[in-house]
């Protein structure tokens, strides 16, 4: 009897021993540090940007810039964060590193969407009145190259490489595709109406429309062109990736929605109510977020990438719009 309950001890210490490793093993999981990226959000309505700390959620920062700040643009090399500002007509720069505004940059123009090359070295920007791409150095400001292309040119983005720029003429319904190295047109191609928000994927494989007009997105493939037209929800303004190019994010400023879309079978899985008006989007890939800005509440939504859920609501300034991609990771 004695040597049998003594068996038994051992094997009830060895139990408890191996549930003890399995819960500090999901406690563990569950509380790995989440990485301390930064979102930030142009205020359309009261000339401010302000800055979300992704693993806390939370407005830690709310910078001045110019009059009407719309487009964003940051660079993780720099650690510098672009705003365009419409109506004051310039680009801000802010220091990510400190969160102030150290230069502003005249345009002759009415910036509105903006884009860095991979290499941080050219920001390029979309002269929304005067139908332009300006090129400018981002290590000599003065040092500006144009272009001209379609009716009121909107959101850009770069090929991986660096060799294309892919700009969204809403007025003339096409996509141009930019030489950066000759500044000059390669070709367009058509999509649906009153495109706005463009999106290029990690591997540069899929080109996103979003087709305003139309409530869909085009789907192209930059190697062949081929296009496929996708219904989403109404109104929609902005498209963002997930790194792994299986999901797409396409914010719906009429449905104060999100559609989200399986790249492989190009269908819809999921709709996720956001708030009113969502425009601007990014997704923190680490951390397998996604940012929406709301124009009509003044807030972001942040959605649950791995769930396709919303998981919380941070109040930011008036008339957030975020067009661009404005997630600066550290």
């Amino acid at each position: 009897m004695k040597t049998h309950s003594i068996k038994s001890l051992k094997i009830n210490h060895f139990i408890v021993f191996l549930l003890a490793c399995a819960v500090n093993s999901i406690c563990h999981a569950e509380t790995k540090p989440l990485n301390h990226n930064f979102a930030y959000i142009t205020n359309q309505g009261e000339d401010t940007v302000s800055v979300i700390d992704t693993a806390l959620n939370q407005v830690i920062n709310t910078i001045k810039v110019g009059k009407a700040p719309v487009g964003i643009a940051v660079s993780s090399t720099l650690q510098r964060v672009y705003i365009s500002n419409v109506e004051s007509q310039d680009i801000s720069v802010i220091d990510a590193s400190n969160n102030t505004v150290i230069d502003t940059i005249k345009i002759k123009g009415s910036p509105v969407g903006l884009a860095l090359s991979p290499d941080s070295k050219t920001l390029y920007i979309a002269d929304w009145f005067d139908n332009r791409i300006l090129a400018m150095s981002t290590a000599q400001t003065n040092s500006i190259r144009e272009v001209n292309v379609g009716d009121a040119p909107a959101g850009l983005t770069l090929s991986p490489d660096k060799q294309w720029l892919y700009v969204a003429n809403r007025d003339s319904n096409d996509i141009a595709i930019i030489d950066t190295a000759t500044l000059s047109i390669n070709k367009r191609i058509k999509v649906g109406k009153h495109p706005y928000g463009v999106f290029i994927s990690a591997t540069g494989k899929y080109l996103v429309s979003v087709n305003v007009r139309d409530d869909s997105v085009s789907i192209i493939n930059t190697k062949t062109n081929a296009q496929k037209k996708i219904k989403v929800g109404y109104h929609p303004y902005c498209a963002a990736m997930s790194a792994d190019e299986k999901t797409l994010y396409v914010t719906n400023t009429q449905d104060d929605s999100v559609t989200v879309l399986n790249i492989a079978t190009q269908k819809p899985i999921a709709t996720i109510d956001v708030g009113n008006t969502p425009e601007g989007i990014s997704i923190d890939d680490a951390n397998h977020r996604a940012y929406i800005a709301n124009w009509g509440s003044n807030s972001v939504s942040v959605i649950d990438t791995t769930t396709n859920k919303l998981l919380t609501t941070i109040k930011t300034g008036e008339k957030s719009r975020a067009f661009g991609q404005f997630i600066l990771v550290k």
